[in-house]
């Protein structure tokens, strides 16, 4: 008999050019800028700027902004960029 599976199966998505495997149907900004930067607390002096692609029909490229998600799919691409004020 087949397992019963509870939530989605876990998909693997890209993160600075690093396979991740993520379990949630969404990955909010936040999630993605942790995956890029582990273990690196976020300061006032840091700008994040997340930019995707290989996504969902109708929101296969774009950017995503603090507060925000995006459905993940199979080997979609996320590119994060931190810019430090001086």
């Amino acid at each position: 008999m087949p397992q019963d599976h509870h939530g989605p199966k876990p998909v693997t998505i890209i993160v600075n050019a690093r396979p991740y495997d993520w379990e949630a149907k969404e990955i909010t900004f936040e999630q993605v800028v942790d995956l890029a930067y582990p273990g690196q607390p976020r300061s006032g002096q840091d700008t994040y700027t997340v930019r995707y692609s290989r996504g969902h029909d109708g929101h296969g490229s774009g950017s995503l902004t603090a507060g925000h998600s995006v459905r993940v799919k199979k080997g979609m691409v996320f590119d994060v960029y931190r810019t430090s004020r001086s």
